[in-house]
């Protein structure tokens, strides 16, 4: 070790003072003093401490009472990196063993999961095997070791194994009995130390990574067993007998010219796996059943909140509310905050994780982080309050306005290319007007204007009509002395601001008026200065109670704008009991309806005589009436209502449900045999129908691993194929239903034209997706010569 890791470890590693006065450890590597130096949450729930030790810098949580249920799954189900994980260390692995190995051996895949590495490494040609206590072997059947014989092995391979064991030496020297040569990867702690928080490797969420290295808790661990290591400085490892010379274990990781050839071990295991299931189906065994209550299931939705972080307006208003409306409703339970640095509102009954904040000059890793987030977390939907998308996680896009595609402005903007971005990958979307709705629809013509749905934003009860004591009171805090005209956002540009100053400065009395101006940044433009000559213009940032009340008071809300995505500040102001001059652009009408005075956005002496016109009494009650009924046709429960009906609604979508759905309960517990001629009947008469192209048909597999009915479907379809020679997936969609939380069934049956029935049904799945009512046909009456009707109903 050189002398700058020598200080880095007996230096950096000193435990935090506030933490120090704990009772130290052992460390499990080395066995010398490990110190509190952190603290985290894992599993969202349990505070736990981590200790570092003195010597080697080895960190180990307490014990970890929490495994079982961190273990609830064997394969985290975050790690969606699974496929491409395996498919590098394959190639990286078949590089090292066949330059550094006898590469002829066999090998051992220790904690293999599903098999999946096994079979890659067949795939190439390397005699690979496998074991896993804790997982099921999917991909690498018939080539399980056999524990009772001792067999000893070239090598052992041990990919993200390291940072979960409980007691690591005791867990190598098991290894160690299969082979002297281990290839592991696991990543080493930053030279920086970071805590819990800092590092995503911890990983608390998920509670399994309960032990981190250091290079020289490796050597350790390497000096023990008189091995030697090597390693490519970050997560790739070998503990090896042999001596090599340096940079070669380097080179091999990082090398893609190294070549080598090798037959591969497909076309043997091929013939093996046959003749397994030839007799596998001449024993006719069952289904193995894996039963899942979907009571259990929750959907899962991510809400990024990043807008909190850069904007204190309107549309924070908007998710702070449906927040709060959710945790009210009880829809809370399905959604997870994403806090961007701290900045979203607290509210109690909503779950958050905290991550970075949002930067519009590196979205590609913003993506990158969110999507990872996604997959720790298991979303099945991201929804952005404000442009942010994963790479894969469906997402769904709400469009506030479409005012830089809509006024021209220069889409290479960083912020708007995002927002594309956004608008492109989304599965759903949602707007909250009518006109937005088609203002997006007609920006993009790949989003057919039915399939995006109407959420209008609400008003909140604190806008309602201020007595006439608060309005004093109001009056006199900010020295209030004449009648004032209000104005909320009114800046240059598309907000039309200047169209007010001028109307004003016409009034012949406009000196006994004075202007409130709130939401414009607290200093008045110096182009709107020179039409105030004479009047008092107050420029207050306000809190909503007060804004209400400042509502209440004033002669009018005063709203030139040429475009808004729904215009909040006139439905409170309706609320509020304060008469409305506004343009009829955009959504404003919408929203406004015939409860507002309507000039044109260029014209000053219209203005003029409409800031007149609502001083007459008889108009103003008029208006103040109108306001209060209009506004009652705005409520953020219904806007929450209809969102979370989207979102629902999308976490379905990978269901490609059509026109004409049906779905079918088979009973997995059945034999084989019986069930394959049960659905092969029912995939030939649905697939058979000249609607077939508009028809979904689901599976429901409440009583079966996802994956063996996949496999058994995929083999009935083919059956299908070569005995009929139909083709059943050209037209018709066949689609598993799986786990699905009740919210998600509620959603799905009323799209659901009925059910077939089967001879095996699954009660219990009916049950407990309440389907018990939806219609039922026998098979016989889906003929369309028989029963035309069912399908045009």
């Amino acid at each position: 070790m050189n002398n700058r890791e020598r200080k880095f470890y007996t230096e950096k590693l000193t435990p935090d003072q506030s933490l120090d006065n704990a009772t130290p450890v052992k460390c499990k590597v080395c066995q010398s003093d490990s110190h509190i130096f952190a603290k985290g949450i894992v599993l969202g729930k349990h505070e736990i401490d981590y200790f570092q030790c003195s010597h080697c810098g080895f960190i180990q949580t307490e014990e970890p009472y929490w495994l079982e249920e961190a273990y609830s799954e064997a394969i985290a189900g975050t790690d969606v990196g699974l496929v491409l994980r395996n498919n590098g260390l394959s190639h990286t692995s078949a590089r090292i063993l066949f330059h550094l190995f006898n590469h002829e051996a066999k090998f051992l895949d220790y904690g293999g999961g599903y098999g999946l590495f096994v079979r890659m490494m067949r795939d190439l040609g390397f005699n690979f095997y496998w074991i896993d206590k804790f997982c099921k072997n999917l991909f690498a059947k018939g080539f399980e070791t056999d524990q009772s014989t001792n067999e000893l092995y070239e090598l052992v391979t041990a990919f993200e194994v390291f940072e979960h064991f409980v007691n690591p030496i005791e867990e190598i020297e098991h290894i160690l009995k299969y082979s002297q040569n281990i290839l592991f990867s696991t990543e080493l702690l930053p030279e920086n130390n970071p805590k819990p928080s800092e590092w995503w490797y911890y990983a608390p969420h998920e509670g399994q990574h309960i032990s981190i290295y250091t290079l020289k808790s490796l050597t350790v661990i390497a000096d023990k067993y008189d091995l030697n290591l090597y390693s490519n400085g970050t997560s790739l490892h070998l503990l090896t007998n042999k001596s090599l010379e340096p940079n070669v274990f380097n080179n091999l990781c990082q090398s893609q010219s190294l070549k080598f050839k090798k037959e591969s071990l497909l076309q043997s295991d091929y013939s093996q796996a046959v003749t397994a299931l030839i007799r596998h189906h001449s024993n006719l065994v069952n289904f193995n059943v894996n039963c899942t209550d979907s009571r259990t299931k929750k959907s899962t939705i991510l809400i990024d909140g990043v807008f909190f972080q850069l904007y204190k307006t309107g549309i924070a208003r908007v998710w702070k509310s449906l927040l709060e409306e959710w945790k009210n409703n009880g829809f809370a339970k399905h959604i997870i905050v994403l806090d961007r640095a701290g900045t979203a509102p607290k509210i109690p009954g909503i779950r958050y994780r905290n991550i970075e904040a949002y930067d519009y000059n590196n979205t590609d890793a913003d993506r990158e982080m969110l999507q990872q987030v996604c997959d720790q977390e298991g979303a099945d939907l991201f929804i952005s309050s404000y442009y942010t998308n994963p790479h894969t996680t469906p997402s769904v896009f709400m469009a506030y306005d479409m005012i830089p595609e809509v006024m021209g402005w220069d889409m290479n903007n960083p912020m708007w290319q995002a927002k594309h971005q956004a608008i492109q990958t989304a599965s759903s979307y949602i707007a909250i007007s009518e006109n937005t709705a088609r203002d997006l629809a007609s920006c993009f013509p790949d989003i057919q204007l039915q399939t995006v749905t109407v959420a209008h934003c609400g008003v909140s009860n604190t806008f309602s009509p201020a007595k006439p004591e608060e309005v004093n009171v109001f009056r006199n805090r900010y020295g209030i002395t004449k009648p004032y005209f209000l104005l909320v956002g009114a800046g240059s540009g598309y907000k039309n601001g200047i169209l007010f100053f001028k109307a004003f400065a016409q009034l012949a009395s406009s000196n006994g008026f004075e202007i409130i101006l709130t939401g414009s940044g607290g200093v008045l433009a110096p182009n709107f200065r020179a039409y105030t000559s004479g009047s008092i213009v107050h420029t207050l940032q306000l809190s909503d109670e007060e804004l209400a009340i400042a509502y209440s008071g004033a002669l009018a809300l005063v709203y030139p704008s040429k475009y808004e995505g729904f215009g909040m500040p006139i439905i409170e102001a309706m609320a509020s009991g304060c008469p409305v001059i506004t343009c009829r652009n955009a959504s404003i009408p919408e929203v406004a309806g015939e409860a507002a005075i309507y000039v044109n956005d260029d014209d000053v002496d219209g203005l003029a005589n409409g800031l007149c016109e609502v001083q007459k009494p008889s108009i103003r009650q008029a208006l103040m009436a109108a306001g209060l009924m209009q506004a009652q046709k705005f409520s953020w429960s219904n806007m929450a209502e209809t969102v979370s009906s989207v979102l629902i609604e999308a976490t379905l979508v990978s269901l490609n449900l059509k026109e004409i759905n049906f779905i079918i309960f088979p009973d997995w517990s059945q034999p084989e045999e019986s069930i394959g001629l049960e659905l092969e009947k029912v995939f030939k008469v649905v697939a058979s129908h000249p609607d077939s192209e508009k028809t979904t048909l689901l599976v429901n597999t409440n009583n079966i691993a996802v994956e063996d009915a996949e496999l058994f479907l995929s083999s009935v379809v083919m059956n299908i194929l070569m005995q009929e020679d139909l083709d059943i997936t050209e037209g018709l969609e066949i689609s598993l239903v799986a786990d699905l939380a009740d919210i998600q069934w509620e959603t799905l049956l009323p799209r659901i034209r009925g059910k077939i029935l089967l001879e095996h049904e699954d009660q219990n799945g009916l049950i407990q997706a309440k389907a018990e009512t939806i219609t039922a046909y026998e098979l016989e009456n889906l003929n369309p010569i028989r029963d035309e009707q069912f399908f045009f109903a």
